[in-house]
């Protein structure tokens, strides 16, 4: 799931890139100091027919590795979808169970630069079900951490 970028950097790939969209999330950083909790968190979508990207500000993330891990419990049941999303609202998650998959809804808005308008992009990601969300869980706790995994 992390590989990584022309610069070494590395970069969390969720979704196949020969199936459609695939979003890319990379290092996150600290934009206010080590100290501070803002983390800000690259995110691109990419496809055939779209490639957008933002920041993602976060306090220490959201709870979005929490919110993955949750998904990865096989013993919950949810009386309703399950949803995430970033303080500001850039990222939105919203999840359901299908035939022993999890159906994960990715959710993007962004500023246009230098305008008062917005944009927001959708996309729907099937995933193999709980293992899949432990190692998104997993990932996403290495990417936060700035420490490095061995890569693909």
């Amino acid at each position: 799931m992390i590989i990584r970028d022309a610069r070494g950097g590395q970069v969390l790939r969720i979704g196949d890139p020969g199936q459609g969209v695939h979003l890319l999330f990379s290092t996150p950083m600290r934009p206010y100091g080590d100290g501070d909790p803002a983390l800000d968190i690259p995110v691109q979508a990419k496809g055939a027919w779209v490639d957008v990207s933002d920041w993602v500000r976060t306090l220490d993330g959201d709870g979005l590795v929490e919110f993955l891990s949750s998904l990865a419990d096989e013993s919950s049941s949810w009386s309703e979808a399950p949803t995430w999303q970033s303080g500001e609202g850039q990222l939105k998650i919203c999840a359901q169970r299908s035939d022993g998959r999890i159906v994960l809804t990715w959710g993007i808005w962004g500023k246009v630069t230098g305008s008062e308008s917005a944009w927001y992009f959708e996309t729907v990601i099937s995933h193999k079900g709980e293992h899949e969300m432990r190692g998104f869980s997993e990932a996403f706790q290495v990417l936060f951490s700035g420490k490095s995994e061995r890569v693909a």
